[in-house]
């Protein structure tokens, strides 16, 4: 099993719910508004939604809802 294959669908959408409150905010400021338990998968679970395609990264880096 993969790292993204580890990440459940209701974790995709705790981050793309975060990623719609604070939209165009990088994975540092999006870091620092969760549990360390959801820090520490945070990676992973931006990796897992940007392949499903429920979210994109401009070229700063910052996060946007699709």
């Amino acid at each position: 099993m993969s790292g993204s294959d580890a990440v459940t669908q209701h974790q995709r959408r705790r981050l793309l719910m975060l990623i719609r409150e604070h939209p165009g905010r990088t994975a540092e400021e999006l870091s620092a508004r969760l549990s360390a338990a959801d820090r520490s998968m945070l990676g992973l679970v931006l990796r897992s939604a940007r392949e499903c395609c429920l979210l994109r990264a401009d070229d700063e880096g910052r996060y946007w809802a699709t």
